[in-house]
């Protein structure tokens, strides 16, 4: 009867083995998931600053031309533009495009000069 014991002892082990590797292969699941998630976050949140920096030196390059609308090819490929219109208030409105589709704008007051006051 002894030796039967000692079988149960191991599997018991055996058991609380697996259950350890379970755990720790559940928690670097979990880690490499929140890295992953962190990684894709900045990359977005980048690509975002990187678009309205783009924007905004586009409505500075366009400002000194006295046109109401410009279009500047960014991708013809993939169809990206950027759209800058000017109305009559001093306002002046950057749109990115992507076909038809607005992704992403941002809008910026002009100062008045001191010979329009």
């Amino acid at each position: 009867m002894s030796g039967n014991t000692k079988r149960k002892k191991q599997v018991r082990r055996g058991a609380a083995f697996l259950l350890l590797v379970v755990v720790v292969l559940m928690v670097v699941v979990e880690a490499t998931r929140t890295m992953l998630v962190g990684e894709f976050s900045l990359r977005k949140s980048e690509v975002q600053r990187t678009r309205v920096r783009t924007m905004i030196a586009a409505i500075d390059a366009v400002s000194v031309l006295q046109k109401e609308t410009i279009e500047l090819p960014l991708d013809e490929a993939n169809q990206e533009r950027i759209v800058v219109t000017s109305d009559g208030d001093q306002r002046v409105i950057a749109r990115w495009m992507r076909g038809d589709h607005v992704v992403d704008q941002i809008t910026r007051q002009q100062p008045v000069s001191e010979s329009e006051k």
